[in-house]
């Protein structure tokens, strides 16, 4: 246990790292070549301190998804994602580590956070940060993560996964790195290209995912720049579905978003969910409730927030907010795929 490593962490995270976070650690990748990977558009680059990254990660919100840093830390790359989380979605983190190994971690206001590794193109890992025991029911867990059960005992897990970066990558990073200008750049949530070659077992899958899904898979046969709205009314019904939020305001919304609502009925819609949303929040959990209680009253006040997304009186803008706002959710595999799927479509249509 490196007690040194974990009091750093936690100064660091109490000055300089106080806000929602993604840290990436990669290897045998230049900083620029990991910007690409994360989804970084040219028209937003440049170097920047952390600082300064943090003001366009927010400006770029949610037009883009977001904005990072990365430079060396000794023979490895760190890219830094404030407010963020491309570095542990699995295709990204899988490009990441497409020459060596890649361990990512992110955390949110929300209380959402995640812990993941990959090898040679290969993710390896991905489990709640939250939820040690996750981790230690893994029959396999790779060696280079064996630290993880001991340094979870920690209270803070956010200072405690750092320092799993730190031993992974054997620099330390320090409050003098995040001063400094690195390269940066605007991000666009990155998706597959058209035509890229699955692996049997991935087609196999993404087939099977297909079939039981059969309004995605026309999304993908037929996309068109009129069905921006279909995009955003899966999300909404996916956020729905995932968080249990099955009220009148959501069944508004989504009877909507089925036909073709005018300016007026989503002005309307917008206002409904508003309220929603601070109902919602002023049933916030007490600070002695249970997790699950606490969890499920985030759940349903992220996917509030989807549904305010998805009746945008700008189809294109509701369907990409709301893809922004649902990565927020514990997708799973279905949703996960679906989302992956329609990012992937929305992508299409804004080219």
């Amino acid at each position: 246990m490196d007690s040194d490593a974990l009091t750093h962490y936690r100064k660091l995270l109490e000055e300089n790292l106080d806000v929602p976070l993604c840290v990436t650690w990669i290897e045998c990748m230049p900083a620029t070549e990991a910007l690409v990977a994360a989804g970084g558009q040219e028209d937003g680059s440049g170097r920047r301190t952390f600082a300064q990254t943090v003001e366009a990660a927010y400006d770029a919100i949610p037009a883009r998804a977001g904005a990072a840093m990365a430079g060396s830390l000794g023979s490895w790359t760190v890219l830094v994602e404030p407010n963020g989380f491309q570095g542990t979605r699995p295709e990204v983190l899988a490009r990441l580590a497409r020459q060596g190994r890649a361990l990512s971690v992110f955390w949110n206001a929300n209380g959402d956070g995640q812990l993941a590794y990959a090898e040679h193109g290969r993710v390896l890992v991905t489990a709640d940060l939250f939820d040690p025991e996750e981790l230690e029911d893994l029959e396999d867990l790779p060696d280079v993560l064996s630290a993880w059960p001991e340094l979870a005992e920690q209270d803070d897990l956010r200072s405690a996964a750092l320092t799993l970066g730190e031993m992974l990558a054997g620099g330390r990073l320090e409050a003098e790195w995040l001063a400094a200008e690195h390269q940066s750049a605007v991000l666009d949530a990155y998706a597959e290209p058209a035509g890229a070659v699955l692996s049997g077992q991935d087609e196999r899958d993404h087939l099977a995912y297909l079939a039981g899904d059969p309004r995605v898979a026309d999304l993908i046969a037929a996309p068109g720049p009129g069905r921006a709205r279909e995009i955003a009314a899966l999300v909404a019904e996916t956020a729905c579905e995932l968080s249990g939020l099955h009220v009148p305001v959501a069944d508004r919304v989504l009877a909507a978003l089925a036909g073709a609502p005018s300016p007026a009925v989503l002005a309307e819609l917008r206002a409904e969910v508003r309220l929603l949303s601070q109902e919602l929040l002023a049933q916030r959990p007490p600070a002695d409730a249970s997790v699950e209680t606490v969890e499920r009253w985030r759940a349903r006040y992220q996917a509030s927030s989807v549904l305010e997304a998805s009746v945008d009186e700008d189809a294109l803008a509701a369907a990409r907010d709301a893809i922004w706002r649902i990565g927020m959710l514990r997708l799973g595999d279905r949703g996960g795929r679906r989302v992956g799927a329609l990012m992937a479509v929305l992508e299409q249509l804004q080219k």
